[in-house]
């Protein structure tokens, strides 16, 4: 995505066309809406039809209805992240550091959120100018290590400073990683899968927009905005066989029900049920 934040609307309005391309058809007459998500005429082979989509994110450490621990990192990295990039903006000679950081177990972003990620980017910055790290080193510091950055210690278990460049640079969010996000087991998690079908299911009986619509479609999506949002490779050990899948499928009132994998590049239709397929990468062109 190229841009970090996103409304909810916008999100589908990016993500329900890439994937409708990724099965072949082209788009006409979009439909923006809520309850479902989007009405559109797609088209393939000189053959039309009209959708209704709703879209549900992806997520593989919770269960559909439920926060998944790493939003909350993620929400307050990208604060910390923001502020690290106005602080090294003008410090040029530390432009070509990259920091990696490693958030204690059982973060909860505090209230004060905002306070304390400029709070931890001050002290970032500062840590990383007492700090000297020469060209191509990687000097890794431990939480006993932290003492006189209050903020730092009682955030942080550990901190790893390189530097790629002596020379001025540009600041990019990218150049401070929060590991945290970035770290951990990928994977497809088929309970989530069933959770988000059966809670759309419930819903979908009062949805009051269908329209026009000829099939009724669920997208559920990895999207890969972070690591919770990613679902590995296709070749995986998943019982797409399983019994209560199938059942959530057979009595769902969506007439097509399908599985996402964006970065990865492939979907599996749960409904009707078909193997998996990989697809087009839009980011190989």
């Amino acid at each position: 995505m190229p841009r970090i934040y996103r409304t909810q609307k916008e999100v589908e309005q990016l993500l329900i066309p890439e994937f409708v391309s990724c099965l072949g058809y082209s788009i006409s007459c979009p439909r923006w809406q809520e309850r479902p998500d989007a009405l559109l005429t797609v088209s393939a082979r000189n053959e039309w039809k009209r959708i209704a989509v709703e879209h549900t994110g992806y997520f593989n450490d919770t269960l559909a209805g439920q926060e998944s621990p790493i939003t909350q990192i993620d929400d307050f990295w990208r604060l910390v992240q923001a502020s690290i990039v106005r602080r090294i903006s003008h410090r040029k000679h530390l432009t070509g550091i990259v920091g990696t950081v490693r958030l204690r177990k059982h973060f909860r972003k505090p209230p004060n959120s905002v306070g304390l990620a400029r709070q931890l980017a001050a002290e970032l910055v500062a840590f990383a100018e007492a700090h000297g790290v020469r060209k191509s080193e990687h000097i890794p510091f431990d939480h006993w290590q932290f003492n006189g950055y209050p903020t730092l210690d009682s955030l942080l278990s550990e901190l790893l400073l390189s530097r790629w460049t002596d020379d001025p640079v540009r600041v990019f969010r990218c150049s401070w990683i929060c590991s945290n996000i970035t770290d951990g087991g990928i994977c497809v998690n088929l309970e989530y899968i069933k959770s988000a079908i059966a809670k759309k299911n419930r819903k979908a009986a009062n949805y009051e927009n269908w329209g026009d619509a000829g099939e009724k479609w669920l997208l559920i999506a990895a999207d890969g905005a972070n690591l919770c949002n990613h679902a590995g490779p296709s070749i995986q050990n998943v019982n797409w066989d399983d019994a209560e899948l199938l059942e959530l499928c057979r009595t769902s009132p969506f007439d097509g029900i399908v599985f996402w994998e964006r970065i990865r590049c492939w979907y599996k239709w749960l409904k009707p049920n078909k193997p998996v397929k990989q697809c087009r990468n839009p980011y190989a062109d």
